[in-house]
């Protein structure tokens, strides 16, 4: 599966970096060691400076009997279009939208 994490606050005050897109065969134990500042850098120092996030979206819409190739292939995709943001759903919710 492919998916979305979204930081409750930016990584760097000074860099717009707030989403975390990845993939896994086994999402509960990816996001368990996400949670444990584990697998990927910006989740560990989201770990040390006390920032939590959300599993904001999940693409699961490849099935398990396709390749794990098909996965990794999606991700890149969304990589590619540098703009996690787009995807995310809390940050386009209504209530987080500027009045």
């Amino acid at each position: 599966m492919v998916y979305l994490l979204h930081f409750n606050q930016r990584i760097n005050p000074n860099r717009p970096t707030q989403h975390y897109l990845g993939y896994a065969k086994d999402l509960d134990q990816r996001i368990r060691n996400h949670r444990l500042g584990r697998g990927a850098r910006l989740c560990e120092v989201a770990k040390e400076r006390g920032i939590t996030f959300k599993v904001a979206e999940v693409w699961s819409g490849v099935r398990e009997a396709c390749c794990f190739a098909t996965y990794r292939s999606l991700e890149r995709q969304l990589k590619r279009q540098k703009n996690s943001r787009r995807f995310c759903p809390i940050c386009n919710s209504p209530q987080c939208k500027p009045t």
